[in-house]
């Protein structure tokens, strides 16, 4: 057995509604499961008993291909401490299933011992439990606590907690809060609902994968889709409504920032990240993503894609009320069936039908307006954005936003208010677009609106693809196989050096050369090149009017907007 990690899981999270301290147990080949659980109860048992702490704990266990995950719960003014017993019995455990002597109490008891001591706050725990007894939201990390959410926020140093008297309870409050996740299309649905929300005159905070943005000011560059970036956004005293893209990474390592939200909107469900923090199929990966619809109260709304079966299964498990979107002019039977059940029973749905944006209950239908009206869906042929569309209409309604702002808003929302992302660019008569398409089904995606494009006018179509390390062989290879479909002239193959995560250098694009090769692809119009911009040398050397690049790891991103910028200004 190996310890891969101890930590602690501040909220809601696969395994609790409630904060965990959690170890990640990796079993090698001839261990025991129930073995390696009993070693790590005892050793931990022997840890807390040496300081005075009772020495059982009630396990959450998770098993999975790989071993074990076991949390348990602890007063989060001390969640650190127990995380460092909880590694300690982790590494003991270890030792005595390997044959070898366990490990020696001291010096690690005296370590916590003072640990413990300096981390205990029973003026933490005391506005914790008044904040439960109001019903308000209470968000915590190791440096700050805030009381309420928002515009009726107020946010203390844990340094410098007040009194529980001191504390102007009439003024706190909640703001609406909406989360976003799934697999593909997260940051585009985001900065769409953030839009809509700000169309209907909201002060709105937006986490995505690129950025915070507070009231259309960015506040924060990078991936901003964790519990830090949440607290931030409901922290800030001018925001009146949170969209928070909410990413699967940050739901395993940490849990959600809040424990309750008004709406939640999930995407789809593919195969991405299988294989780390034992999510090994896309069951497992749907009650991930899950843990943001299960936080929504009975009065709240989730609203989930009816072409996804995982989805559709995760929908009568939920305690809040479930509206479904499909693009009836592209999807399978499967999902028209469900949206028609779903109206049968009163359910609301969102549907793409005949051209037209329908919102529906039961047997009522409005019109929001035809689909080439929204220019994120390139007229109608980027039929991933249309899906984008319809999740976010029906988050809006659920928020209470009219029916005229959501279809003046998806009118007045262009590609330049979301770059990166389905964005389409002309230099020199060459077509660009750029997109962060990384995981078969969204590569797939963007490349069926590529051959749309190449359609209207025709030319040679150039690829700059990629991949990060933690990607497995099987997902890497889909995705070269999907470039190959599209007809390529050329493939540069840009090799992510910072993004490697256990791999060695040069194996990421090997692969992409094997499958390439095996599907048959003329070897001499492969490249590998250290970065984005270094392909678009390569390409405008060569490309002429009418040629299509897509761009689709797109991580350098301002050097590549310069790149493109030098191109027309020739600076």
């Amino acid at each position: 057995m190996i310890l891969d990690d101890a930590r602690r899981l501040t909220g809601p999270s696969l395994l609790s509604s409630s904060p965990l301290v959690i170890v990640d147990l990796v079993l090698e080949a001839g261990d025991d499961p129930d073995a390696a659980l009993a070693a790590y109860r005892e050793e931990l048992g022997r840890m807390r008993a040496a300081l005075g702490v009772a020495a059982t704990i009630e396990p959450v266990i998770r098993a999975h291909g790989k071993g074990l995950v076991v949390g348990y719960e602890a007063p989060i003014d001390v969640m650190l401490p127990y995380a460092e017993m909880s590694e300690w019995a982790g590494l003991s455990a270890a030792e005595r299933l390997g044959k070898r002597p366990a490990l020696e109490l001291e010096p690690k008891r005296t370590e916590i011992e003072a640990m413990l001591e300096a981390a205990k706050s029973p003026a933490l725990l005391a506005i914790q439990a008044e904040a439960a007894r109001r019903g308000l939201a209470f968000l915590w990390d190791d440096d700050q606590v805030s009381l309420g959410l928002g515009r009726a926020s107020r946010c203390y140093q844990r340094s410098a907690l007040p009194e529980i008297a001191d504390v102007p309870w009439d003024t706190l409050g909640a703001i609406p809060v909406a989360l976003v996740t799934g697999t593909n299309g997260k940051t585009t649905s985001s900065r769409l609902l953030a839009h809509v929300a700000h169309e209907a005159g909201y002060s709105v905070g937006n986490t995505s994968t690129d950025a915070i943005v507070i009231g259309g000011q960015v506040v924060e560059r990078g991936d901003c889709t964790g519990p830090f970036a949440a607290r931030t956004v409901l922290r800030n005293p001018s925001v009146e409504l949170a969209v928070l893209e909410t990413a699967r990474g940050g739901i395993l390592r940490r849990g959600l920032a809040v424990s309750s939200c008004d709406v939640a909107l999930i995407t789809n469900i593919s195969d991405d990240h299988l294989g780390t923090y034992g999510i090994d199929d896309l069951p497992a990966m749907t009650e991930v993503k899950g843990v943001t619809a299960r936080i929504v109260p009975a009065s709240g709304t989730v609203v989930l894609n009816a072409a996804d079966a995982n989805l559709v299964a995760l929908a009568p498990t939920l305690r809040a009320s479930v509206t479904f979107f499909a693009d009836l002019d592209s999807e399978s039977k499967s999902a028209a069936g469900v949206i028609a059940n779903h109206r049968t029973h009163g359910g609301r749905a969102v549907i793409a039908r005949g051209g037209e944006i329908v919102m529906a209950q039961g047997d009522a239908e409005e019109s929001l307006g035809l689909v080439d009206a929204m220019p994120i869906t390139f007229g109608g042929a980027a039929r991933f954005n249309v899906e984008n569309v319809l999740g976010v209409v029906g988050a809006a309604a659920a928020l209470g936003i009219s029916r005229d702002v959501i279809a003046r808003a998806l009118r007045s929302f262009g590609v330049e208010d979301n770059p990166h992302r389905g964005q389409l660019l002309e230099k020199d008569g060459v077509r660009v677009l750029l997109d962060f398409g990384h995981n078969p089904e969204a590569v797939k995606a963007v490349l069926r609106l590529v051959g749309l494009l190449m359609a209207q006018t025709p030319g040679r179509l150039f690829v700059v693809t990629g991949s990060a390390g933690d990607r497995g062989d099987r997902e890497i290879e889909e995705v070269a196989r999907a470039v190959f479909a599209a007809g390529p002239t050329r493939v540069f193959v840009r090799e992510l050096a910072d993004y490697l995560r256990g791999r060695a250098l040069g194996d990421v694009p090997r692969l992409f050369e094997g499958a390439l090769a095996s599907e048959g692809f003329a070897m001499e119009g492969f490249e590998v090149v250290e970065s984005e911009v270094a392909a678009l040398e390569r390409v405008f050397q060569v490309a002429t009017a009418g040629d299509l690049v897509a761009v689709l790891v797109h991580v350098d991103r301002e050097p590549v907007q310069a790149f493109l910028r030098a191109r027309t200004t020739g600076a």
